[in-house]
């Protein structure tokens, strides 16, 4: 009887240790199974983890129900074994009364070496109570983590769609999970039951572009990481990955558009027939980002990114910036531009002289270097091309070549400019006038040949209206006119030629008393119009001046123009100094003024009204003596 009563209580011992196991609430550590595995599935941290505070972390997590297997962990990443893994990771750790996720979800979810867009919540229903979640869109995948907890006798039950995944009475257990996968619709919905004194705790996330129906309470525990856009532009059919993964493949037209996490990616180009390209970009949450990538076929040595430096305008100077990155060590590598006017091209920071064949020297290539080309921009505004051709050769003397086409676009200017046909010596009037409905600061500056700055003039342009600058111009020469606009984001320049008009023939005359005398001078008219034209010639002896107008053909070049006048008997003295000022009608200054020296003579030589001066005069006169005395010579022999 006592050896029956001691196996009864020992019994009894045993089923409340078992039950006492059932009941208990359990937790675990993660399962780290190693350190350097690697999966499809795994986070990648947003800040830098040593790999002892990913250990770290990991071994202080505490799981219910579920515990997630480490397969490895390092340079930020955690792997683990199965989609399951990381799916119970993203989820909280244990119980509804502690909803924690690991690392505070600092990081981003990749599932098949993609990232996913993953939102993580939580909610607890009851006592007495049901809470149904809807989803607003499709979900893709949904994972569930359900927690039942006994606080007093009932029952509770958690389904999805209708079909129950979790139910029991808190007689029978006091803690129970199910982790499940289940597949969403648009009509996808979760509810949990609690019943009497129990509590049903849900944690679930949702992967793809779902959200909960509005007056659905939830704690999101997890957000899905800010996507920014990204637009490739390269060769047709060129896949582009990311690690292993293949992110896309670019159309027809050589454009592929992705969707990538917020930050630093580093991304490979594979076309088959050309050399791989590895780039780094960033996606933006705000902003589109772009990224042109230019692909170098086998037979080139060089890969070449280029990008230009601001926008472009016409008739400005665009930079092309160039880094060149040889596959091989290059050998006697050079370059040539072709379409575009250039200005300079500097190498290495250097500017580089360009040879009689039109070819600039870069040497010997070991490594990346970059290369700046400043050119011209045309006058007109759209898309433009010009190519550039680097040559090189290989140790083994093999030539490759490549051949870039460079695509860029010149941007309408946001004011509509109106110029004089030709400048001219004096007051030249340039009007601006708003095109674009902003207001904007303007800059213009005239420079000499030289560089020097001559005249600058600003204004605040209002939107749609107008506004003349008045060019001075003192001297005949090359001139640049810049003009400035937007803070110096839109730049243009213009090239000046002024030609000296009129040029004196006449400055010295000399004439008799009684006689006509007569000025001249040349004068030209680049235009592709008539020009009309007055000259005043001034005289100290004459009350007013010498009027005479004239006209001259469009694109005359040195037209001869005569002003006469008599000269007065009884002058007192031997030299008078004349004033000749040209006008034209539309301007208001004169656009020539010059002096020319009259001398008085009393010679009665018919010569002595000749323009040319006493210089003249004598050289004839001498001329007529010494032809009248060799005739007179001959004359006395016979």
């Amino acid at each position: 009887m006592v050896n029956l009563i001691k196996r009864y209580i020992l019994f009894l011992l045993i089923l409340m240790c078992a039950v006492g196991t059932v009941n208990a609430y359990t937790t675990y550590s993660t399962d780290v199974q190693g350190v350097n595995g690697t999966s499809e599935y795994y986070v990648s941290m947003n800040a830098d983890y040593t790999d002892e505070l990913l250990l770290s972390g990991l071994e202080s997590a505490k799981w219910g129900g579920y515990t997630p297997v480490v397969v490895g962990y390092g340079d930020n990443k955690i792997y683990f074994a199965s989609e399951n893994d990381l799916a119970r990771f993203l989820l909280i750790q244990d119980g509804y009364s502690t909803p924690a996720i690991l690392f505070s979800g600092d990081f981003v979810a990749y599932f098949n070496n993609e990232p996913k867009q993953v939102t993580s919540y939580y909610k607890v229903v009851g006592p007495y109570a049901t809470g149904n979640i809807n989803f607003t869109s499709d979900p893709s995948t949904v994972y569930l983590l359900a927690v039942c907890v006994r606080e007093a006798l009932g029952s509770s039950c958690v389904q999805f769609n209708g079909e129950t995944l979790l139910s029991g009475s808190a007689d029978t257990w006091t803690h129970n999970y199910v982790n499940r996968i289940v597949s969403g619709d648009s009509n996808g919905y979760l509810s949990a039951t609690a019943r009497a004194g129990d509590r049903a705790g849900l944690s679930w996330i949702v992967i793809g572009d779902s959200e909960l129906t509005e007056g659905t309470f939830a704690t999101v525990l997890y957000g899905p990481p800010d996507m920014g856009k990204v637009s490739i532009y390269t060769e047709p059919e060129t896949d582009v990955y990311e690690g292993s993964t293949l992110l896309g493949t670019t159309d027809n037209g050589g454009l592929l558009d992705i969707q990538l996490v917020i930050g630093e990616h580093n991304l490979k180009f594979v076309k088959n027939g050309y050399w791989d390209v590895y780039e780094t970009v960033t996606a933006n949450f705000q902003n589109n980002t772009e990224l042109f990538i230019s692909l170098s076929p086998k037979t080139s040595i060089f890969q070449v990114s280029k990008e230009f430096s601001g926008n472009l305008y016409p008739n400005s100077v665009g930079t092309l910036s160039m880094d060149i990155t040889p596959v091989k060590d290059a050998y006697a590598s050079k370059l040539r531009v072709s379409g575009v006017e250039v200005n300079k091209v500097y190498y290495k920071s250097v500017e580089l002289p360009k040879g009689s064949d039109g070819y600039y020297i870069l040497g010997d290539v070991s490594s990346t270097q970059n290369i700046e080309i400043d050119f011209k921009t045309p006058s007109s505004w759209g898309e433009k091309t010009f190519t550039v051709e680097l040559s090189a050769t290989d140790i083994e003397g093999t030539a490759y070549n490549n051949l870039e086409t460079i695509n860029y676009e010149v941007l309408e200017l946001p004011f509509l400019l109106e110029m004089p046909e030709t400048f001219g010596i004096g007051i030249n009037d340039i009007t601006l006038t708003d095109q674009s409905g902003t207001a904007y600061s303007v800059l213009m500056v005239l420079y000499d040949s030289e560089g020097t700055e001559t005249w600058s003039s600003s204004t605040n342009l209002l939107e749609y209206c107008d506004y003349t600058f008045e060019v001075p111009v003192d001297d005949a020469g090359d001139y640049t006119l810049e003009l400035n606009a937007k803070s110096g984001t839109v730049k243009t320049y213009y090239s000046i030629d002024i030609i000296e008009p009129v040029t004196l023939i006449t400055e010295e005359i000399t004439a008799n008393p009684g006689k006509i005398a007569t000025v001249q001078f040349k004068i030209s008219n680049p235009t592709s119009n008539v020009k009309y034209y007055t000259a005043e010639l001034t005289c100290p002896f004459y009350n007013e001046s010498i009027a005479k107008t004239f006209s001259i053909a469009p694109e005359t070049v040195d037209k001869t123009v005569d002003i006469s006048f008599e000269v007065p008997e009884g002058l007192e003295l031997e030299n008078y100094q004349l004033s000749l000022e040209i006008f034209d009608p539309d301007k208001t200054d004169a656009i020539y003024s010059g002096s020319i020296v009259l001398t008085i003579s009393e010679s009665s030589l018919f010569l002595a009204s000749v323009p040319g001066g006493n210089t003249t005069l004598i050289l004839l006169a001498a001329a007529v003596l010494l032809i009248a005395g060799t005739f007179a010579a001959l004359r006395l022999k016979k």
